[in-house]
């Protein structure tokens, strides 16, 4: 009799250690994924800093060039380069060089 008395009372330790080894396992386990998650969303951060800095110089840019507008000289100058328009009463002469074709 005293000895399952003596089990009964060692059994309950067994359990109470067991469930703090579980309990140890699982908050070892859910650091981890924390862990984990804070250094995927690191990275994701670092990756949307370099495209936020980027999308600022495209804004950077469009907003100069829009600026430019109402600069009538570019115009002018983009009209006559790029679309190779002339104005009224202007002749246009293109000199060739040798071996290129009219």
């Amino acid at each position: 009799m005293v000895e399952m008395v003596k089990r009964a009372r060692t059994h309950p330790r067994r359990w109470f250690f067991l469930g703090l080894a579980l309990l140890g396992s699982a908050l070892i386990a859910l650091f981890t994924a924390r862990a984990l998650e804070i250094q995927r969303l690191q990275a994701e951060l670092v990756q949307l800093e370099a495209e936020k800095a980027k999308i600022r110089q495209q804004i950077e840019n469009l907003s100069a060039r829009l600026k430019e507008k109402d600069n009538l000289k570019l115009i002018e100058y983009l009209a006559r380069k790029e679309l190779g328009m002339v104005k009224p009463g202007e002749e246009v002469y293109i000199i060739l060089e040798d071996g290129e074709e009219r």
